[in-house]
Parts: structure tokens; C-alpha cells; sequence
């Protein structure tokens, strides 16, 4: 658990850190034609769109009748989007997933940026999760061009689908959203959880230091160390978003290696926090959960991989700074997504590929 720091981070830290959590975010920026590296992606695991989703199939993976009253509790909001007439046509077998988090921090007017689209393929196997940066610069229906992240902002979740489906002609199929600070809930039922940190860094009067900073969950001041942890104000977008990933990765390894879903009535204490973290649209029915979390085992090895949208503009100019679509490689990877080839397209270019979290 980090401890409240005595003095602030240096300009020069808060900087190395940013870049740090930048590069691992992004990867390197493209240096002439890109070889494959498919030792690589043979090892790359679906990281925070499928963290999300893997939340739910521990929802309907348990005890069948408590797993029944547990979803039907799960909070669900009505997305006018989803049934539009001016959807994309709807593949068959495929699904798209829009999935957010709830986007403030409690008692601050601070926005934070968690939007990817998980891709499960048609034909029962493969699937991708495609991470877009909060800050990218987009053309809203109605409203010009802005940042995607602001379109939760003000139209919420409709406006954010009918942007991403007119930009991508990507038919999006349901919505789900995870609350961080219930989250952190979870964190406390299940004992903590562990994170690496790369650089030692102060975040709403905590501290991480560099190396493993364990995570119980607990509050203190405005925050609990969890959302301390995962809305640092001293990185980027595309930083923030990376430190969300790494924690739901962390909260799922320890769910597995505890078997906390497995073992008796005393641990849905954790399954009950998690449910009360998410919200669903009102179609996303119980039986359409049960198929999802059945299709996840296909997107765990070399069948699934986890895309940046790719960007122009450095994501070490930090902040909230835009950065902009690369159109003509962008439009290759909708295509892909809608074809089913998503996987294709990271070996083509796997500077693409998200790198796996540190810790």
C-alpha cells in the first residue's frame, strides 16, 4: 500500500514517469516497415476490455442460483444507440462490446478516459479488444470535431456509440461501463492486490513507491489508494488508461490464483463488489452474459489480441493533449474488426499490439 508522501514529485519525475507509463502504454513509435514478431504476439493476452468482461463471466461462473439473483441486480442503463435505426448492419455471429468506466473522480470535476470496444469474432472462436485514446480527435454527429471522451460527457453512451459507429462503420452491439471506486470495494473484500509502479509518484495525497505497491482498498483524504493508483493526474491519457488495465489485470490474477468464486458462500462477498461495480445496457440480457464469459476461454491465447487505434502525435506531450487518427492505417484496422481479422492486421503491424502491463 503506498504511504502519504512527505514531499511532492519533482517536475523532472513526474515527467520520466509519464513518459515511462507512455512507452508502455504505446510501445515504440514506428521506425520504417515493420517486421512481424509473432513470437510476440503468441504471448499477448487480452488486457483491460476483456478484464472487464472476464468480471463478468466470474458473474455467471459460480453457485447457478446466487449467480442468477446476482446479475439480475447488476445496474443497467437504457442506450437509445443500440437500437437506432441508423446502426450499421449487424453482423452475424460477431459482437461488438462499447465498455467506459463511470468517467469522475467522487468530489472533482475530472474526467478520465477508459474506451475500448471488445470484438468477439463470428464462428465461436477469436476475438480482439481495440483500446481508443480518450484524447483522439473524432467527428461527432451534431456537434464537429472534438475528443471522443468528451462525447460521454454530453450525450453519454448514445453519443459515443453513433460517433464510433460513423467513424468505424462498426455495428456496436451492447454497453458496459466499470465503476473504479466501487471497485475499490472489491480490492478490500478480496485482501488487496499488488501493483508495479515504475516510477515513485504522489497521486490525491498518496504516495506508490517504485517497485510493488500492494493495494488494500482502504480511503483516506477524497480517495482510496485504488483510485489514487489509477487516476494520477501526473500522466497522460493514454498513461491513465494503462494504470486501469494493469490494476483489473492484477484483480483478476488474484481472483484466479484464490479461486475466490470456488471455495464457498464467504467469498461472494468479492463477486457481490464487483457485481455492484458495473452497469450494463437493458438488453445486455443473463443469457447473453452466460454465451459472452462462455467465448472468453477463445480470446485468452493466440486467437485473441488487444489493438491500439493507431495515433499521430506523441503521447509524451502528456496531459490532455488531442492526438489524431492515422486515417489510412486506421480504416485497414475497422475493416479488419469487421471482416474478423483483427489478428491479421497485429501481424501486419504489431507496433499496433497494446504491451502487456508491468506487474
Amino acid at each position: 500500500m503506498g504511504l502519504r508522501g512527505k514531499h511532492a514529485m519533482s517536475e523532472t519525475s513526474t515527467q520520466d514517469f509519464f513518459t515511462r507509463q507512455a512507452e508502455e502504454a504505446r510501445g515504440p513509435e514506428p521506425q520504417g516497415p515493420p517486421k512481424r514478431k509473432r513470437r510476440r504476439l503468441k504471448r499477448v493476452i487480452i488486457a483491460s476490455g476483456v478484464s472487464l468482461v472476464v468480471m463478468l463471466g466470474a458473474v455467471v461462473g459460480g453457485s447457478v442460483l446466487y449467480i442468477n439473483h446476482e446479475v439480475g441486480s447488476i445496474h443497467r442503463v437504457h442506450v437509445a444507440a443500440l437500437t437506432a435505426a441508423s446502426q450499421p448492419a449487424e453482423a452475424h455471429g460477431a459482437m461488438n462490446v462499447l465498455l467506459t468506466d463511470t468517467g469522475v473522480v467522487p468530489r472533482a470535476n475530472y474526467q478520465t478516459g477508459f474506451i475500448e470496444v471488445l470484438h468477439l469474432n463470428a464462428g465461436q472462436h477469436g476475438g480482439a479488444v481495440i483500446s481508443f485514446p480518450a484524447n483522439v480527435i473524432v467527428s461527432v454527429p451534431g456537434r464537429g470535431q472534438m475528443q471522443l471522451g468528451q462525447t460521454m460527457a454530453i450525450g453519454g453512451p448514445s453519443l459515443m456509440i453513433a460517433t464510433l459507429e460513423r467513424l468505424t462503420h462498426i455495428r456496436i452491439d451492447h454497453y458496459a461501463a466499470i465503476d473504479f471506486a466501487g471497485l475499490t470495494d472489491a480490492v478490500n473484500a478480496m485482501g488487496g492486490v499488488d501493483v508495479d509502479v515504475p516510477y515513485t509518484t504522489t497521486s490525491f495525497g498518496w504516495t506508490f513507491h517504485r517497485g510493488v505497491n500492494h493495494l488494500s482498498g482502504v480511503t483516506r483524504g477524497t480517495a482510496s489508494d485504488v483510485l489514487a493508483y489509477v487516476r494520477q493526474p501526473a500522466v497522460s491519457e493514454v498513461g491513465r488508461m494503462q494504470l486501469q488495465e494493469n490494476l483489473l489485470r492484477a484483480i483478476l490474477r488474484k481472483i484466479g490464483k484464490r479461486n475466490f468464486f470456488e471455495r464457498g458462500f464467504a467469498n461472494f462477498h468479492v463477486l457481490n463488489a464487483i457485481v455492484n461495480a458495473l452497469t450494463v445496457d437493458t438488453d445486455f440480457g443473463a443469457s447473453q452474459l452466460r454465451h459472452l464469459a462462455l467465448r472468453l476461454g477463445d480470446l485468452e491465447g493466440r486467437d485473441g489480441v488487444s489493438i491500439d487505434v493507431p495515433t499521430t502525435g506523441s503521447p509524451r506531450t502528456g496531459g490532455l493533449q488531442p492526438v489524431f487518427l492515422i486515417h489510412k492505417l486506421s480504416n485497414k484496422l475497422w475493416h479488419a474488426v469487421r471482416h474478423d481479422q483483427v489478428m491479421q492486421f497485429a501481424h501486419r503491424y504489431p507496433f499496433t499490439v497494446t504491451p502487456i502491463a508491468p506487474g
